[in-house]
Formats: C-alpha cells, structure tokens, sequence
C-alpha cells in the first residue's frame, strides 16, 4: 500500500497532515529504544524529511532524502541557533523540518513554506491539544 497524499492545498490541510506526520513519526519511538536508541518526543524533527518523503512516496531516492534533510535539518540548526521561532517545543520543532523538507525538494516554494509556519505558529496551542487528542493510550 502507497502513502502517497495528494499535496495539501490550504494551511488547514497541511495542519492536518503536519499532525498525521507527527503522530506517524511518534509512533516510531518504541522502535528506536527497541534498536537500542534513545528517542524522545523532543527529537523527532529529526525524522520530519523522512515522513515527507514517505507521504509523498519519494523515500527510494536518496538524492531527494539528502536535499529533504540537508534543508530541513540546516535550517533548523540556523534558526534554533538564531533563537527564530519557537523551536524548543516538539511539535513546531517538527512543523517546521516537515515544510522546509518540501521546501528542499521543491513541493514548496519559500513564500508557501513561511506561510504555512506562520499559520501553524498561530494555532499551535490548537494543534497540539489536537495531537494529545488523537494519542492512544494503552490498553489497561
């Protein structure tokens, strides 16, 4: 089964799959203590290109995941260093490596890139009551 998507065409839809992202990545975390990793909720920016990728169904390419990652992962050192944007909480930490991924690999152009963080700075107390929402708990 793909995971391709169509692109978003309105802030709301890329809300909705920066939030399926997410929760995507989230799910992976068990995994990585499994391989013998630590991984928090903190790190998973680190792991918004390869969700891009996946979404879009582009992740066999590995110039793609270069210039996703080189992107996303670039300008979060710049801007975190920079003091830009609020980039110590997870989820805008993971917004923003997840648009400039598509940035970087030419989904996105610069103008809809900031766009799009800016909506998602707006309404990000929103979202992330909307994403601890659709955490499941474990079965008692």
């Amino acid at each position: 089964m793909k995971n391709t998507r169509e692109t978003p065409t309105s802030n709301e839809g890329w809300i909705i799959e920066i939030m399926d992202a997410y929760q995507d990545a989230k799910a992976a975390l068990p995994f990585a203590a499994a391989a013998g990793r630590e991984m928090h909720e903190a790190d998973l920016f680190h792991m918004a290109p390869l969700v891009c990728l996946k979404f879009r169904d582009l992740g066999n390419s590995d110039e793609l995941r270069k210039k996703a990652r080189d992107a996303a992962i670039g300008s979060y050192i710049a801007n975190h260093e920079a003091g830009n944007r609020n980039l110590y909480d997870p989820v805008m930490a993971f917004a923003f490596c997840y648009m400039l991924a598509h940035y970087g690999i030419g989904l996105v152009d610069e103008d809809k890139c900031q766009n799009i963080l800016m909506f998602v700075e707006l309404n990000l107390a929103k979202i992330k009551t909307a994403i601890a929402s659709l955490t499941v708990s474990p079965a008692a």
